[in-house]
């Protein structure tokens, strides 16, 4: 676990460095620093993270070209690629993460007035995802999308949903991203939003118990294993309500406190409702479907992503330095319990120690 912390402390060191006066130029460099660093050790790793096994055996399978599998085009014509030519697992990490990294990093450093503290809420939240599966290189894809929502390049746009698809099918949902970006939502129609999703999510679980107990029989014992299976809650050893609990409080946190600053921003003509219209739709989809199936939440994914933009932006607009240093301490408070949730909160063995094919 010392590991991840000191990754952490390093982050956090640097970032307050990039808060109070260092150089953009100097920021940049120490970010991609980081971003080598991170890239790394997403490919040397090895029997770390989840999801290893199943994308392993996957990988021993594409034998041939063209072989039948459960993935999506492009991450399967990469696997066998890889296998045919090279049969080393590490490679193809190494290939996968390169094309992650470089649209995440290229993306951060586009959008992000603070590139460094970006990195660091990323670790916090996902690891930086060097722990990567499919749907993170699509939703690296689908964040470097965002630039071109911005600069209304819509056939660019389109072009990069379209390459996430052949990393996970469910990407093509980001196109209404194009029309919810730009939207002037107000602040009391986005709470209501987000309490309709939460009554939402209760009934359509409640309606699916009842219905199965008026049909009985052979239906009610499917529904039931339905909602059994859609309460998983992926091998965490937290329960679904305590899985609902934590998901709000980490939510509504950041909401909150986008909220009280988009005014104001968006009086100084500064970008910043548009993702927190963004991270809206990521709180509406993670609230609407939790108590249906914790693999629906997944969709929320790229619009959580927001949220390594709404901090920063915040912190770099704050006039009052005391202001800004009180927030920029809350922050990195929220930033390490995040982390160390996401280390012990079911996952651990995968994470920790941190295996490499040095030690393998």
């Amino acid at each position: 676990m010392a590991l991840y912390f000191l990754i952490f402390a390093a982050l956090a060191l640097f970032s307050t460095f990039e808060i109070y006066g260092l150089k953009q130029a100097e920021s940049k460099n120490i970010f991609i620093l980081f971003c080598l660093v991170l890239f790394i050790m997403s490919f040397i790793r090895w029997e770390s993270g989840t999801d290893w096994e199943t994308y392993y055996a996957a990988f021993n399978q594409s034998i041939e070209w063209g072989t039948e599998n459960e993935f999506e085009w492009g991450f399967a014509r990469i696997n066998e690629f890889v296998k045919i030519f090279f049969d080393n697992y590490t490679i193809l990490l190494f290939v996968l993460g390169a094309i992650l990294f470089f649209f995440q990093s290229k993306a951060i450093l586009k959008l992000s007035p603070y590139p460094v503290t970006s990195l660091l809420l990323l670790w916090c939240t996902t690891f930086g995802n060097i722990f990567f599966v499919r749907q993170s290189i699509a939703t690296a894809i689908l964040f470097y999308a965002v630039r071109y929502i911005e600069e209304k390049k819509l056939v660019k746009f389109l072009t990069m949903i379209a390459i996430a698809t052949l990393f996970h099918r469910t990407s093509i949902l980001f196109v209404l991203a194009w029309w919810i970006y730009s939207l002037k939502i107000r602040p009391t129609l986005m709470m209501i939003f987000i309490f309709i999703s939460l009554l939402l999510s209760a009934i359509i679980s409640k309606l699916m118990g009842n219905l199965g107990a008026i049909a009985g029989g052979v239906i009610q014992q499917k529904m039931e294993a339905y909602l059994d299976s859609s309460n998983d809650t992926f091998g965490t050893e937290a329960s679904l309500v305590q899985i609902i609990i934590k998901g709000f409080a980490n939510k509504i946190f950041i909401f909150g406190i986008s909220l009280f600053f988009m005014l104001r921003l968006e009086k100084k003509g500064i970008i910043f409702r548009e993702y927190l219209n963004l991270y809206l739709v990521g709180i509406v989809i993670y609230f609407s479907t939790i108590s249906i199936s914790i693999a629906f939440v997944r969709l929320s994914y790229v619009y959580d992503m927001m949220l390594i933009l709404l901090v920063p932006i915040i912190l770099k607009n704050i006039d009052q330095r005391y202001v800004r240093f009180t927030l920029f301490f809350v922050f990195l408070c929220y930033a390490g319990l995040r982390l160390y949730i996401s280390l012990v909160g079911g996952y651990y063995d995968l994470y920790v120690p941190f295996k490499t094919i040095f030690n393998t």
